[in-house]
């Protein structure tokens, strides 16, 4: 039975960051040198991710982690 979660708006932003960057999860893994798995299961929140990880993810896309909104200025 799945949990009641709000949605991770810094994984929606990275969603968003790749779509207007035209990078695939496998291009971002590739840069910084993880696991495709890793990095979707970021995107699509199937898993909770280590907050290593969710950093490499948001410098690389230039994303504000403690910001609600998620994009950084």
């Amino acid at each position: 039975m799945p949990e009641n979660t709000s949605p991770d708006a810094v994984a929606a932003a990275a969603r968003a960051a790749l779509a207007a960057r035209g990078l695939s999860a496998r291009g971002l893994a590739r840069r910084l040198g993880m696991n495709k798995r890793t990095i979707t299961d970021f995107l699509f929140e199937r898993r909770e991710t280590r907050t290593s990880t969710r950093l490499s993810i948001c410098r690389e896309l230039g994303i504000d982690q403690e910001s609600s909104e998620g994009v950084a200025a």
